[in-house]
């Protein structure tokens, strides 16, 4: 890991290796945590104290017989939250997700669900409200179509409440983002098929401590037509900006979050010859912003300065420089193992999913359909065995009463001789 200060290398450190993915996050007090599996299947957890990283394993997976991705950590009050997705590799396609914790005596390791998903997919994605609960958002097969999902694990009652679908059954969904807004508002956007063309859909809940679910309708925030992929959200100050991928540029929509007006989609202005790669910002402060919170954005990384977009105008060529403020801190980290290492391969930098393109998404749409055929085959057979067993039920009921009967019948026979 790389710690970059004034546009200069402070400090480098290895911390593990072997590493499949990683997730970073800051307490309370400043203290750096990170968590990390490796392609030996060891889940660990280390902490940064007196100038030096304290590593421990929490539990070792079978690697040769699961698959693992997308490693979040949340550290509040005292409390450690480690979700992971794990994946048996006889059965890809079937993901289940992990809620690892510490509260304050003992790790816990308990399973909140299971999501059907697809080869290129990230099976969920998460944020943390205000009041410390954690809210998630996937995608899973239904009836042949794939649909948004929505849970919440309460920090009180240390619960997880059941999935419910947020999104339309009429249709395919896909890439599915969740935020957690400074103001107790939760937001879910993702993109679907409408009318023959991806397009962004959105929808929030301003009630996320009440146990019950008051979404909003659901809102389409793209053009008709325009193709739209992989929507994440960020929050600056009172404003929340919506932005996706839209063929080669980037597009964006603000939501003011005091009335809850909507701006009309934009195209982002950028240098699109310059390759972009996910960027995630712990805290609230980046360069002049200081009520910011992004848990994942799009820039770029040149002589150890970012600029992101959707925040910084116009992203930078090639031998443009400009100031930011030293004390921002900035995560970014590589989600995807087949893409090319750059030259500052100790960054912490990725080239993520989102940069996956829509003829992939076709790909995977079509290999759905040979899934969904097996399902059915599956659900068919099902239906088969279930028939025959309630025939098989209803023989055994009709053989214990015949029975009865021939031995009423034979009884009263022997009565009848002995009088």
């Amino acid at each position: 890991m790389n710690i970059i200060k004034n546009k200069e290398i402070y400090s480098t450190v290895k911390i593990t290796e072997n590493i499949i993915d990683y997730c970073v996050d800051i307490d309370d007090s400043g203290i750096f945590h990170l968590v990390s599996i490796s392609s030996l299947g060891d889940l660990k957890y280390c902490i940064y104290r007196d100038n030096k990283w304290d590593c421990r394993c929490l539990t070792k997976y079978n690697a040769k017989s699961y698959k693992f991705k997308n490693l979040k950590l949340f550290i509040v009050n005292n409390k450690i939250h480690i979700l992971i997705a794990i994946s048996n590799i006889i059965h890809s396609n079937l993901w289940t997700l992990k809620h690892h914790y510490w509260n304050n005596e003992s790790w816990v390791n308990k399973k909140v669900c299971d999501i059907i998903s697809e080869k290129y997919d990230l099976p969920f994605h998460s944020d943390i409200d205000p009041y410390h609960n954690i809210h998630i958002v996937f995608k899973s097969l239904y009836d042949k179509k794939y649909q948004i999902y929505y849970c919440k694990y309460n920090t009180t009652y240390n619960t997880w409440s059941m999935p419910i679908r947020v999104s339309h059954i009429s249709q395919d969904n896909s890439h599915p983002f969740i935020f957690c807004d400074s103001k107790n508002g939760t937001h879910i956007t993702w993109s679907g098929f409408y009318n023959n063309n991806l397009e962004i859909f959105y929808l929030h809940n301003t009630k996320i401590n009440s146990s019950k679910n008051y979404w909003s309708e659901i809102k389409r925030l793209s053009n008709e037509g325009s193709n739209s992929t992989h929507p994440f959200i960020f929050q600056d100050g009172n404003n929340l900006k919506v932005l996706w991928k839209q063929n080669n540029s980037y597009f964006s929509n603000t939501i003011n979050l005091l009335d809850n007006t909507y701006s009309q989609p934009e195209k982002i202005q950028s240098n699109y010859n310059l390759k972009l790669f996910p960027i995630s910002i712990i805290g609230n402060n980046y360069k002049s912003w200081t009520q910011l919170k992004m848990p994942i954005s799009y820039g770029l990384q040149i002589n150890y300065e970012f600029f992101i977009i959707g925040l910084d105008v116009i992203l930078p060529k090639n031998n443009s420089t400009n100031t930011y403020n030293s004390t921002e801190i900035c995560v970014c980290k590589n989600l995807s193992k087949e893409s090319p290492k750059n030259e500052d391969k100790e960054m912490l930098s990725i080239d993520s999913q989102l940069q996956k393109s829509t003829d992939i998404l076709e790909d995977i749409k079509n290999k759905q359909d040979i899934v969904n055929k097996l399902l059915n085959d599956i659900n068919k057979q099902l239906e088969i065995n279930e028939w025959k067993m309630n025939e098989i039920i209803q023989l055994l009921s009709t053989l214990h009463i015949n029975i009865q009967n021939t031995n009423n019948h034979f009884w009263t026979k022997l009565k009848n001789l002995l009088k």
